[in-house]
């Protein structure tokens, strides 16, 4: 049965938000108008997200995550936070975890599984046999791993791995840095996605997540920068603070997420856009308060979802057109700013994904022209 079959209904083609429970009421509220969003929580006390759930009588999807990945380090004997060898007491089966879940109200669970290093192929067939071991369609097996599992050396036996899955597939993927930025991966990500069947693709940035839904899969986008671009449970915690301390803003018309400041100095010598759902408010008048740092992670969502609604109703060919021709546009739009600082590069994988898509098979240059 092709894995397609499989996903459960109430989750294919979706695009949720990705959170923890620092945003969930702010997820919550921002996507509870619209029925083909949801959230994505991790949170290592689900029922604590599920009673939050209940509280606001939120009714969209609701996907969970404890986000064992992000502390643990799988082995082929310890897959999972369930499986803890020389345990005195019997481990409890996957559905026996996930059944107070699901009777709390998740619409999905994925499986409480620990993160996979790149290479490590052993440890990546006991994640997806742990996964295998539920019979509850609503338990989806999270492979949580290197982004480098997407570059050649590693690819194809990637692809084979989670193909001899019999359960539906989540993927997560980490680095040190910007995951799906380095050379290769979205090519290997769309790959991935095409070769396996339909899954859900987490903690990613919306331009990875439309190429995700042109291809038949569904998608989290992460609230934060942080959730975006996760690390790996062994990298060094933290990460550059954002410019002026303020949530990377989300501008379709490039396919980017910068502060506000940042599209300050891009739009310097030029008028600044504006988003009619935020009441036109100029994009680069967000502050640090907390109000406007709120304002923005609202705005985006609405603008991740307008994407997806814009997506809706067209075949995966029509919905990839679409696509293509709005990331050429935007990475064009790249050579037309005039910032005080200098000139501006424009994101890798909005770079890689015009590449892929160009029949002439040309190259860009870091500021978005084609040769």
């Amino acid at each position: 049965m092709p894995q397609s079959d499989r996903l459960p209904t109430s989750l294919g083609g979706r695009s949720l938000a990705y959170t923890t429970k620092e945003h969930q009421e702010l997820a919550m509220a921002a996507t509870a108008s619209v029925a083909a969003s949801g959230i994505a929580v991790r949170d290592a006390s689900p029922l604590e997200v599920l009673k939050r759930v209940k509280d606001r009588r939120y009714a969209c999807h609701v996907l969970v995550d404890i986000g064992a990945w992000t502390r643990q380090v799988a082995s082929d004997r310890s897959p999972t936070f369930l499986h803890q060898p020389g345990a005195l007491i019997p481990r409890i089966s996957l559905d026996e975890w996930a059944s107070p879940l699901l009777a709390a109200g998740a619409s999905t669970v994925l499986t409480p599984s620990k993160f996979v290093r790149g290479g490590d192929w052993r440890s990546l067939r006991g994640v997806i046999e742990a996964g295998d071991e539920s019979n509850l369609p609503e338990v989806v097996t999270l492979v949580a791993t290197d982004a480098a599992m997407l570059d050649a050396p590693y690819r194809q036996r990637f692809v084979r791995a989670l193909s001899a899955a019999e359960r539906p597939i989540a993927l997560i993927f980490a680095a040190k840095s910007h995951p799906l930025g380095h050379r290769g991966r979205p090519a290997g990500l769309r790959q991935v996605v095409s070769e396996i069947g339909s899954c859900i693709v987490l903690a990613i940035e919306p331009i990875t997540a439309a190429d995700a839904l042109s291809f038949g899969a569904a998608a989290a986008i992460g609230m934060t920068g942080g959730l975006r671009r996760p690390r790996r449970p062994y990298d060094p915690k933290g990460g550059p603070d954002a410019r002026n301390f303020t949530p990377g803003l989300f501008l379709r018309e490039l396919w980017e997420h910068r502060s506000p400041d940042t599209y300050a100095d891009w739009f310097a010598n030029s008028l600044s856009p504006t988003c009619p759902a935020c009441g036109n408010r100029a994009l680069d008048a967000f502050g640090r308060n907390p109000a406007d740092k709120d304002a923005v992670l609202r705005h985006n969502v609405h603008a991740w979802l307008r994407v997806h609604a814009d997506l809706q109703g067209r075949d995966l060919r029509a919905r990839r057109q679409m696509l293509a021709a709005e990331r050429l546009e935007a990475l064009a739009a790249h050579l037309q700013l005039r910032p005080a600082s200098g000139y501006v590069e424009a994101d890798p994988v909005l770079r890689q994904l015009v590449e892929l898509d160009d029949p002439r098979g040309r190259h860009t240059t870091p500021q978005g022209a084609l040769h």
